[in-house]
């Protein structure tokens, strides 16, 4: 038994692995395709057009929310599968696919009522952008909810640890996706061909995942289920997910209206450009954690705390490997960076974004934590830390804006993240889960933050020394500045175990380019 589990974990070990390899390859394709086509995109329809783009996806964006039914399919699929409990997976599948189709059937009259008022809504468009407007609106929202039923389709390939497929095909995605765009818009077929293309290839996509799920999972969707717990069990996690979805909303919305009223509408183009920064750090170093549900689900049916306490400590270390590299990056060229991508006007964006993605250094290598919670259905307690965030950003936001501009705001939700989701949760991950919390810092942070530091210092004076004006420059000091970082993290942070995975990833690597090159 003991053998079996051991090559069970070595499988799912490999599987996180690759997993994670693609989906950092998918991250910063989206992130360079996004920094390099979205300019030519613009340039291609006009800004006027692009706005109209903009502004349909964020209006249904709007109402096209899961509660957390999402997140809902992967945390119980997950602990079905690891206590080997088809039948009630099956059961659970069923009921998430009705509430789906049930929540697609609801946002369609939504949908259909506020198209009739577009005209009153948008009144300062012209006649011909208002009838733009909803053309895209009728594509993209058709596409939506016709999708929707089809969201448990990523939850069960997670529980399968399927990750590879996924996040190959999502690659796949994106490439096709940008490809089809420059083709379409070189072709001259202009704004309509935006969404018509999203929605193609959104639609071919769901169908590849259909078919894989059909062929190489074992789970099939029971319909007939009428077993009134787990319908408890899905309102109890959604609930407390949609209170957490709410409150994060409520400080992304807010608070660039707030900046209106109270700083005028320059100030939010500053600290919008803040925000995109700090989602890119997020999407990079938070892209771990899902890979990990199914095998903390199997830890916890094992009642493995001990494990647990081991993964958080050896995520977190990864993790600030990353965060740190990209923290101590950007407040070294993340001024000259912001000059060169959107002009000297956004000067203070960069210090926004500073802010902004400061407390990551401690949030983001707790995903583990957070990830834990989830497979324990103890979401209730990440909902009260994101009310935390937003009480506390809402009341400083109107006290600082007036004085500090766009910069008091990305204080006030600075303090917000340190308070709820540093202090909070770390309490909550020591008194809740048991976790070894200054054991964590101790083995993560206090091991890691010497280097960073040093690269910091040295970073510092080579930006002092040879500051550049140009693209070529920035790239050739970039490359100059991770070679710098993984040396000295190698040498000052790296253990036996890290070194000894590096060294296997470049020998597998290696074994696998001699093979190619053996076969031509």
């Amino acid at each position: 038994m003991s053998t079996r589990m051991t090559l069970d974990e070595a499988a799912s070990n490999r599987k996180i692995k690759i997993g994670a390899v693609m989906s950092y390859t998918q991250i910063f394709f989206g992130i360079l395709s996004g920094l390099i086509y979205t300019p030519w995109m613009i340039h291609e329809i006009g800004q006027a057009s692009y706005g109209l783009y903009m502004l349909t996806i964020s209006l249904i964006s709007m109402f096209a929310m899961d509660f957390g039914l999402d997140a809902a399919v992967s945390r119980f699929m997950s602990k079905y599968m690891a206590e080997g409990d088809h039948e009630r997976a099956g059961r659970f599948l069923g009921i998430a696919y009705k509430l789906f189709i049930a929540i697609s059937l609801v946002l369609f009259l939504i949908l259909t009522v506020v198209y009739f008022f577009l005209d009153s809504i948008y009144s300062s468009l012209t006649a011909t952008e208002l009838e733009q407007l909803k053309v895209l609106y009728v594509i993209a929202g058709l596409f939506i909810v016709v999708s929707f039923p089809t969201k448990p389709f990523s939850g069960i390939l997670v529980s399968h640890e399927q990750f590879l497929f996924s996040s190959a095909l999502h690659l796949a995605e994106k490439v096709g996706t940008v490809a089809l765009m420059v083709a379409a818009l070189l072709l001259g077929y202009g704004l309509y061909a935006l969404v018509i293309v999203n929605a193609l290839v959104g639609t071919i996509v769901l169908l590849i995942e259909y078919v894989f799920i059909r062929r190489k999972t074992l789970v099939r969707a029971n319909f007939q289920n009428r077993e009134k717990g787990i319908y408890r069990d899905i309102f109890s996690f959604t609930s407390w997910s949609t209170i957490t979805l709410v409150a994060q909303r409520f400080v992304l919305n807010i608070t660039p209206s707030l900046l209106g009223i109270l700083a005028g509408s320059a100030s939010i183009a500053l600290f919008s450009v803040g925000m995109v920064i700090e989602g890119y750090v997020w999407t990079i170093a938070a892209s771990l954690g899902y890979l990990f549900l199914p095998k903390v689900s199997r830890m916890l049916s094992r009642n493995d705390r001990e494990a647990i306490g081991y993964l958080f400590v050896r995520i977190g270390r990864i993790q600030l490997y990353i965060v740190g590299l990209i923290l101590a990056s950007f407040f070294i060229l993340g001024r000259e960076f912001m000059h060169l991508w959107v002009g000297p006007d956004f000067t203070d964006s960069y210090v926004i974004a500073l802010l902004l993605i400061a407390p990551s250094v401690i949030t983001l290598t707790q995903d583990i934590g957070n990830t834990t919670l989830i497979a324990e259905n103890k979401v209730k307690y990440r909902a009260f830390a994101a009310l935390i965030v937003a009480a506390i950003s809402m009341t400083l936001s109107p006290l600082l804006i007036p004085h500090f501009g766009p910069i008091g705001a990305a204080i006030a939700i600075c303090i917000g993240n340190i308070v709820g989701l540093v202090f909070y949760m770390n309490v909550i991950y020591h008194r809740v889960l048991g976790l070894d919390i200054l054991g964590f810092f101790r083995k993560c942070h206090l091991k890691l933050l010497p280097g960073i530091l040093l690269y910091t210092l040295i970073g510092w004076g080579i930006q002092f020394f040879f500051p550049s004006s140009n693209w070529f420059g920035f790239g050739l000091k970039g490359i100059v500045l991770i070679s710098i970082y993984a040396v000295i993290m190698w040498g000052l942070a790296f253990d036996e175990t890290e070194k000894a995975m590096f060294r296997q990833v470049f020998a597998q690597l290696k074994l696998r380019i001699l093979s190619i090159h053996h076969t031509s």
